[in-house]
């Protein structure tokens, strides 16, 4: 697979921490080909200022970062990441706007062709960008980090209401009914699963790679903030991880590898839980893991130990058509081919 993926995001980050590591395993997938991140919900400026900080590090000052709505409707707004990006001036950062909606449709318009959207937060600017320009979702891909399924928070048997859902259920609807030239998603069944614990954590936070170690230190500032601002909830282990949800979203935007998909019709009721329904668009669902333990060992490179994993690069793979192992339009390009011929995919 020669191109690179035209990848968007849209995220949250600056509340979780799980944001900060999907951002940093984008910038270390060279596959991936980062044009814009859309920041939405609360302080959508604070939000821009980490993403521009963040590409600036990494020297990626091309990709646009816009704000997108402020609305933010459960009353205190943790800003967790505060202290990692207090001195840094927005206004160094040549390619943000603070009219993202906007640019993200004018962005998306443009494209020459199909682009992959990893969505990982709530979705009240998303919701309107669709209001605005609803032909720009037949043009995306997209993948997000939404729902609970079969399974809720921490494995339990039943579903939850997802918090990206249930923060603006009409959003959430509007996402969830839109036209994408496709759809997929990891809800809670599997991206609340993903924890690095003991020696693989310990992999990370002993890494010489600056962008791992940015990751250590935001996760610090995260971690004394979550116990400042909610003393009555327990601190995460220093020597874990905390649920690295939003990670499998970025996995997804170029295999799907240890993942069971499904095909599931969804559709958001009002109290914001994601209902398997006929009446629902149909939707790629990650429900299961094949293969949990080997996800957490590729690291946020799509490598482990600095070797290419197979999954994170495309070379030597076996695949059987119609299983949705690979990314949308990729095994459709394939058909008529036999094992050892040569082709260029689009």
């Amino acid at each position: 697979m020669h191109d690179r993926i035209p990848l968007y995001l849209q995220t949250d980050i600056g509340g979780d921490i799980d944001d900060f590591w999907a951002l940093t395993m984008i910038l270390k997938q060279p596959w991936l080909d980062l044009r814009m991140i859309l920041t939405d919900t609360g302080n959508t400026i604070y939000r821009s200022a980490i993403c521009a900080k963040l590409l600036q590090m990494a020297g990626r000052d091309d990709v646009v970062v816009g704000s997108g709505l402020a609305e933010w409707p459960l009353g205190r707004h943790r800003m967790s990441h505060f202290d990692w990006v207090a001195d840094y001036p927005l206004s160094s950062y040549p390619n943000y706007t603070q009219n993202g909606i906007d640019r993200f449709v004018e962005m998306v318009r443009a494209e020459p062709g199909p682009v992959t959207l990893v969505a990982i937060g709530p979705v009240p600017s998303l919701a309107a960008a669709l209001r605005k320009a609803p032909d720009i979702a037949r043009k995306i891909d997209f993948v997000g980090m939404f729902g609970s399924v079969y399974k809720g928070y921490n494995g339990k048997p039943e579903p939850d209401a997802e918090y990206n859902v249930f923060v603006n259920v009409a959003a959430s609807k509007t996402v969830f009914g839109a036209d994408w030239r496709s759809a997929a998603i990891t809800p809670l069944d599997t991206c609340g699963l993903v924890k690095l614990e003991g020696a693989l954590y310990r992999r990370v936070a002993e890494s010489t790679d600056p962008r791992a170690a940015e990751i250590v230190k935001v996760y610090e500032i995260w971690r004394r903030s979550y116990g400042r601002n909610s003393p009555a909830e327990p601190l995460p282990p220093a020597e874990a991880s905390s649920v690295l949800y939003d990670t499998v979203a970025v996995h997804m935007a170029s295999s799907r590898k240890f993942l069971k998909m499904e095909e599931i019709p969804l559709v958001v009721d009002d109290k914001g839980f994601t209902r398997p329904d006929p009446a629902g668009r149909p939707c790629q669902v990650a429900t299961e893991w094949t293969d949990l333990p080997a996800y957490e060992e590729y690291d946020e490179s799509g490598t482990v130990d600095g070797v290419a994993f197979e999954g994170g690069t495309a070379e030597n793979q076996t695949l059987i058509l119609g299983s949705g192992q690979f990314i949308p339009g990729f095994e459709e390009q394939l058909v008529g081919c036999k094992a050892g011929d040569a082709k260029d995919v689009e």
